[in-house]
Parts: C-alpha cells; sequence; structure tokens
C-alpha cells in the first residue's frame, strides 16, 4: 500500500503523463495532423455510451409530410400528374460527364400515399410466365400512367421475384445484390452475401427485384460498383428518398449527339446527387425505356427491346 502511494506522489510531482488507456487520447498529447483524426468525446461523455437505436420510421402521413403534393382531383400537366394518392413530375437532363461524352437522362420524381401504388406487371399473364413485350406493350395492357422496364427476371432461372406481395420465386442468384420495397413504404438494397433468401421473405416485402447491383452503400452514398457490362450504356434505376417518396431513372445511350450513356460508377453517382438514400440498379442497354401517359418519353438505341416486365403507377379514375 505504501509502494503504490509513494509511486503516484512521484508521478503526480514529476508532470508524467499518464499513458492513454482504451484509445483515448490524454488531452495534453499533441494531436496528429491527419485528416480522418477525431478528437475523442470529453470523459463524462464516453464513460455512458447509449445504444444505438433504430431509425424510426415518420409518423406523419404522406399527406402531412408532403404538402401540396396531392390534389383531391387528378391534374394533369405535360409530364406531370398530380391525384389524391400520387403525384408525379417528369424531367430530362443533359450534361457531359468527366470522359466529355453527353449524357441525357430522365427522372420520375414520385410520390405516393401508400406504397401499392408501385406496382409491376409481366409481359404474360402473371410471373410464372416467360413472355416479353415491349414496355409500351405492357404499360398499355394495364392502363399505366408512368413505367419503366424491370429486372428482366425471365432471363434467369434463380434470384428472388416477390411482386405485388405474391412470392413466384423463392431462390437466390448467386453473385446478385436484391431491391427489396416493403409494405411500410422503406427500400432497402442488399449485397450479396449478406442476406438469406427466408429472412427477407419473412419481412412481408411489396416488391423484390434481383438483377442489380445496388448503386449506394448504406449511408446513401456513391458506392463501389463492379459488373462485366460497365462500359457506357443506357441505363435503367429505382431511388429512394424515404417511405413514400421514390423516383425512376432513365439514362439514354448509344446516339451520338443525344447521349452516350454511362458507367454504373456514374449512375451511382447521380442517384447520389440526387439525394436518394438507396438506389437500384434494373436492367438496361435497349431494355431502358420510360413511358409516360400513352408514350416512350426516354429515346431508346433503335426501337427498344422486349422485355419480361415493368414497375408503374396508375392514375386515379
Amino acid at each position: 500500500m505504501k509502494r503504490t502511494m509513494l509511486l503516484l506522489l512521484v508521478l503526480l510531482f514529476s508532470g508524467c503523463t499518464v499513458p492513454a488507456r482504451d484509445g483515448v487520447r490524454p488531452p495534453d498529447m499533441p494531436v496528429p495532423e491527419t485528416a480522418d483524426y477525431v478528437a475523442p468525446p470529453a470523459a463524462e461523455e464516453a464513460d455512458a455510451p447509449e445504444e444505438p437505436s433504430e431509425p424510426s420510421l415518420p409518423t406523419a402521413s404522406a399527406e402531412d409530410r408532403f404538402p401540396d403534393r396531392f390534389s383531391e382531383t387528378p391534374e394533369y400537366g405535360e409530364k406531370s400528374y398530380k391525384s389524391g394518392s400520387i403525384s408525379v413530375t417528369i424531367t430530362t437532363h443533359t450534361v457531359s460527364d468527366v470522359y466529355g461524352k453527353i449524357v441525357s437522362y430522365h427522372v420520375a420524381d414520385i410520390y405516393v400515399k401508400d406504397v401499392a401504388s408501385i406496382r409491376t406487371a409481366a409481359a404474360g399473364s402473371d410471373f410464372r410466365s416467360h413472355r416479353e413485350r415491349t414496355v409500351k406493350d405492357i404499360a398499355d395492357g394495364v392502363g399505366a400512367l408512368l413505367a419503366i422496364d424491370g429486372d428482366t427476371f425471365t432471363h434467369m432461372q434463380s434470384g428472388l421475384v416477390v411482386r405485388n406481395g405474391e412470392i413466384y420465386r423463392d431462390t437466390l442468384c448467386e453473385g446478385t445484390d436484391v431491391c427489396i420495397l416493403y409494405r411500410d413504404g422503406r427500400m432497402e438494397t442488399k449485397r450479396w452475401g449478406s442476406f438469406t433468401a427466408q429472412e427477407i421473405l419473412d419481412a412481408d416485402p411489396w416488391q423484390v427485384w434481383s438483377f442489380g447491383p445496388a448503386l449506394l452503400d448504406e449511408n446513401g452514398r456513391s458506392a463501389e460498383v463492379e459488373s462485366n457490362l460497365n462500359g457506357h450504356n443506357p441505363r435503367a434505376a429505382i431511388g429512394y428518398f424515404e417511405p413514400g417518396h421514390y423516383c425512376f431513372v432513365i439514362v439514354d445511350g448509344r446516339q451520338d449527339g443525344w447521349s452516350d450513356g454511362v458507367r454504373l460508377s456514374a449512375l451511382s453517382r447521380l442517384m447520389e446527387d440526387l439525394g436518394c438514400k438507396a438506389a437500384y440498379n434494373l436492367d438496361g442497354g435497349n431494355s431502358a425505356q420510360m413511358y409516360w401517359n400513352g408514350e416512350i418519353v426516354s429515346k431508346a438505341c433503335g426501337s427498344g427491346r422486349v422485355v419480361s416486365d415493368i414497375v408503374y403507377l396508375l392514375p386515379e379514375e
């Protein structure tokens, strides 16, 4: 005991610094000049860290959270629509990418009161069919207001297929990220290897797409995207801001003077720049098309291509 007291007295009067413990930097130690250094919290804050909490869903209704987005009676604009349940505005943009190539893309900004408004339709009678038709034919057939192509589920023998709440295929496609739209309006992407089919199905999803890749990380930041189809191509994507707020994006491509298309890395940066919290790549190339009120408003290369399915919204009757 006397020995311990003597040691403490020596340290006190000699000005020695007690070594850092548990990774906490003593206040008199010089701060390293590195950009990633973060000063430790004050001792009283670090002593009792709080358990991280799950993010809560918005408690207000979509109508309250998005004032002026909906209308009691349907209102049509040239490329906009507003009703009691959905709101859509389409804009077209032309920019130059970092490679000096021209890129033209279309963004459908979407608000819905109920996630059930975001529907999917197959080219055949249902998602067990392997039939293919054009985006316009499928959209006309279901009376869609807005539509883009889906995940070409007919081209894969495996991969989760959940459409409009119904499970059509419950197997995974190796190496494939998935996108899940839940019944409560949340949308998230999952990287291959981080999920099982059963845990997704147990969450009772409204839609599940198996194509990808996921375009943003868990923080909504542009992600490292790898694909053997990573050249400048037409692209299709679905994005998520918060429950009730989404976007469909089509990038035109393979057309000199109008749009060369983008790499997946550029599509990832675009979705981040739009402010999306999650985003997912759908079938691209000649399949990538946007339908609006009876017409294809994007500019597909050539005459486009037949597809297996679409993602769409219906107008209010």
